[in-house]
């Protein structure tokens, strides 16, 4: 909560106190401190009646916490009177509100009244980097340090890895003539490393940090740039090292320690798993860290400190949804499906949303619970309205997964209700009834996705892919997977298509050569229940069998394979 302290009026003066602890959330990483105590005199002309009124009734709203009114009222002021303690108040509460636009607009009347002043410098600075302008971000930070004060180069370079190479090329200019001029600056030498890593210049940039090292031996910056630059290197043995060193000199160094825990999660999951617990209790309450701590947890099958992670996380009302997404998943790892229910149905956004979503639905499929999975889509479906349409795919995807055919056509017609152009649900639906041998059905759906989309890969692919194999249209095959190729001459799923097209009209030097190619471009199971059919019919039974055995280790149970082997009276 915000405190602030009142405004005391007079005929000649106003005065107020800036309360340092009123504002203290507005702090950032590397954002400048207001002072505890700073007394702000009046200019030595007064301000009007009406501006005082105004402030009055910007400190009587801050003190009832109405702080929308409160700045309201000093941007209004600070706009009129130019005033720079009134525009550093506004832009005090506006980063507190975290409404950056406004902090931004304050902050650059603040710089222009008073030129020199540290705070308002720093502020500035990080005003324009919150806002994505890096380059007068650093200019700011430059004069800063020319006044004395802590520049925010380090976080600024850090920041630049939105920005696109040319817009960081010019950053990068920025830092390296500034360096000329203070060769040994810690900052600017750990802020051009980051930079020239951002770019992939990691030879550069290790140099860099080694000549800041050497001047700062005990450069924590420094230090974990040159971690991060040995893991993009694939030197993690070397980064370890270094890292376990140096937190033997600063073991209460919590950013030391997360990335020595970070590198560790690729090396060591059971040390990770310790570094990660050590830096709950330093910074006991941080969510990222519990959180952290409970996925690789998971990770090792220690489900116990997993579950009481996960559920700290939710006492303490923290990562809510990622918690109860990982709490579901354990819960229906161990077949406890009314509480994994109860985790998934609590999911509310996020990453971990979609994921949460799918293994609800195959909760329910899998228990035959149609109903509850339709009343659940429909309630997503009455959330989520511009995601109605893959709603309705997941859905239908996911009864075909467990074989429930009727149902899953029943799912996608009613999508094709409600969008009845959708070439998703039509290529969905077209699958489906290819499955189920409804080929002239099939072929409905594909060929009006083709009419809207002629030049749609997938359906050109598909379509001539089932010709070929169902049918004797073998002419309108070709055609279908002529012009699929050369849309995409590259794509192992066509070149398979034209392959088994070339074996079913007889052309088989033709057919072997074009399925060994989608073979060796993307080895799949059914690429290789194909390319090891024609090597089969050609008497290569030795290659055959390596092929389909590759196919069977891809996709253990493949039924692609295990056809095509009944039908040839081929064993393994």
């Amino acid at each position: 909560m915000i405190k602030l302290r009142p405004i005391i009026l007079s005929s000649m003066t106003l005065y107020w106190v800036l309360s340092g602890c009123s504002l203290q959330s507005a702090r950032t990483v590397a954002a400048p401190e207001p002072q505890p105590e700073i007394l702000i005199q009046t200019p030595a002309k007064p301000f009007p009646t009406e501006t005082l009124y105004s402030l009055l009734t910007a400190e009587i709203a801050g003190s009832r916490a109405q702080y929308d009114l409160a700045l309201s009222n000093y941007v209004q002021q600070a706009r009129e009177t130019r005033d720079p303690q009134i525009a550093e108040r506004a832009t005090m509460i506006a980063r507190y509100l975290g409404n950056n636009s406004v902090a931004l607009e304050m902050v650059q009347i603040w710089v222009k009244a008073a030129p020199h002043n540290k705070d308002a410098l720093a502020n500035t600075s990080m005003a324009y980097m919150q806002a994505g302008q890096l380059r007068e971000a650093f200019e700011f930070s430059r004069r800063l340090q020319d006044e004395g004060g802590e520049p925010l180069f380090q976080n600024i370079a850090a920041n630049a890895a939105s920005l696109d190479d040319i817009q960081r090329a010019l950053l990068l200019n920025d830092f390296v003539t500034e360096l000329q001029s203070h060769p040994e600056d810690e900052q600017l030498m750990v802020g051009t490393g980051i930079l020239l890593q951002q770019q992939g210049k990691y030879d550069e940039a290790m140099n860099l940090t080694h000549q800041a090292l050497k001047i700062h031996p005990r450069s924590i910056p420094a230090a974990i740039l040159e971690a991060n630059l040995l893991h993009q290197l694939k030197r993690d043995q070397e980064a370890i090292a270094k890292m376990a060193a140096l937190l033997e000199f600063y073991p209460d160094n919590t950013s030391l320690r997360q990335q020595y825990a970070r590198i560790l999660t690729h090396h060591d999951m059971e040390l990770a798993q310790e570094q990660f617990t050590i830096l709950t209790k330093q910074l006991p309450g941080n969510g990222d860290m519990l959180l952290s701590l409970g996925i690789i947890a998971l990770e090792r099958k220690d489900t116990e400190t997993a579950r009481k992670t996960f559920e700290e996380l939710l006492d303490r009302d923290l990562h809510i949804s990622t918690a109860h997404y990982y709490l579901g998943r354990m819960a229906d790892a161990r077949n406890d499906l009314p509480e994994a229910i109860i985790h998934y149905l609590q999911v509310e956004s996020g990453n971990d949303f979609l994921s949460a979503t799918i293994n609800l639905l195959d909760i329910f499929v899998r228990q035959e619970d149609f109903l509850s999975a339709q009343q659940h889509m429909n309630r997503l479906r009455l959330r989520f309205p511009d995601q109605s349409e893959a709603l309705y795919v997941l859905h239908g995807q996911t009864l075909v997964k467990h074989n429930y055919l009727l149902e899953a056509d029943v799912v996608f017609s009613e999508g094709l209700n409600s969008f009845t152009t959708s070439t998703r649900l039509l290529f969905a639906r077209a699958m489906l009834n290819n499955q189920r041998k409804r080929i002239a059905a099939a072929e409905r759906d594909l060929r009006q996705i083709l009419k809207q989309q002629p030049d749609n890969i997938a359906a050109l692919n598909s379509l001539g892919y089932i010709l070929a194999d169902r049918t004797q249209r073998f002419d309108e095959a070709r055609v279908l997977l002529e012009k699929a190729l050369k849309l995409k001459p590259d794509d192992a799923a066509i070149m398979d298509s034209m392959g088994w097209l070339q074996y079913r009209t007889g052309k088989y030097p033709e057919a072997l050569e074009l399925l060994q190619r989608a073979f060796a471009a993307s080895p799949n199971a059914e690429i290789s229940a194909h390319l090891g059919e024609i090597l089969w019919l050609l008497g290569n039974k030795e290659e055959a069998r390596r092929v389909w055995q590759a196919g069977i280790k891809l996709t253990p149970n493949d039924p692609v394979i295990q056809e095509t082997l009944n039908r040839l009276k081929a064993d393994l």
